[in-house]
């Protein structure tokens, strides 16, 4: 499973809350890239959440054994975009595509294969937020459809996360005749994702969040939800020098939400 993750910052505001460009994006990047979505796009537009400030785009699709995931930050004139896929994938030509869109003054990319990731513990001072990874071999987590959906309905608030959808769940049959079965479910802090082969009892598990969260506490909690044999786990630091590097609006949020001063 190969993982591509792209950071942009101090980009255009109007491209990061620009909905059908969104919806392009997602569409385009399969092609662009060979692989195959099995879903249509979904974006959902998302304001004055957890923290106001943070108002912008969520998107993804899901790709055959895969996924590719956008989360704008229009008053923050920023960006988060991750795609994991079991098949080889051209990951420069994705980062040309993307930052052709969304071009910004300061981007991080990073291009690894999922059981090589190591750990890059992000600074809570200055990061966006940790990504969490867990491959897990000998997998004997939920397998059905059903049973994915009711753990990954209950998953954000066990730990601690904001739903802001109901999950996704499919099912598919990769050309190569390997069976998998996928999971995602959009939170206020980005997202979470589980694809499971149940022929090769294995799995790829991770939250993405730009809520700090004790690893500690919640490692326990999903592996105790999503069991296995041999676990290899890895938590990585997004969007570096985020606090520094974002865009700020303080002023011009609060003249957006000065309706709320009449409520």
């Amino acid at each position: 499973m190969l993982h591509f993750t792209i950071d942009g910052f101090q980009g255009f505001r109007s491209r990061f809350d620009h909905v059908p460009l969104i919806q392009e994006v997602l569409e385009e990047i399969p092609v662009q890239l060979g692989l195959t979505p099995v879903m249509p796009a979904f974006v959902l537009p998302y304001y004055n959440g957890v923290v106001a400030e943070d108002c912008g785009v969520s998107a993804f699709l899901f790709l055959g054994g895969g996924h590719f995931t956008l989360h704008t930050f229009s008053f923050r004139e920023a960006y988060f975009a991750d795609l994991v896929a079991p098949e080889p994938f051209d990951a420069d030509r994705l980062r040309t595509v993307l930052q052709a869109v969304f071009p910004c003054e300061t981007t991080s990319v990073q291009t690894v294969e999922r059981t090589k990731m190591k750990d890059t513990e992000p600074d809570t001072e200055a990061d966006f937020g940790p990504h969490l990874f867990l491959n897990i071999d000998a997998y004997q987590g939920p397998q059905s459809m059903d049973t994915l959906f009711a753990a990954f309905d209950r998953l954000p608030r066990t730990i601690g996360m904001t739903p802001i959808m109901r999950p996704y769940v499919i099912r598919d049959t990769l050309g190569d005749g390997r069976r998998v079965l996928s999971a995602l479910t959009m939170i206020a802090e980005s997202h979470v994702s589980l694809h499971v082969f149940p022929d090769e009892e294995r799995a790829y598990f991770d939250i993405f969040s730009c809520r700090f969260f004790d690893r500690d506490q919640v490692v326990p909690q999903l592996k105790a939800c999503f069991p296995g044999g041999t676990v290899h786990e890895a938590l990585i630091a997004r969007g570096s020098r985020y606090r520094y590097l974002r865009t700020e609006r303080a002023e011009e949020h609060a003249r957006s939400r000065a309706w709320l001063a009449g409520r």
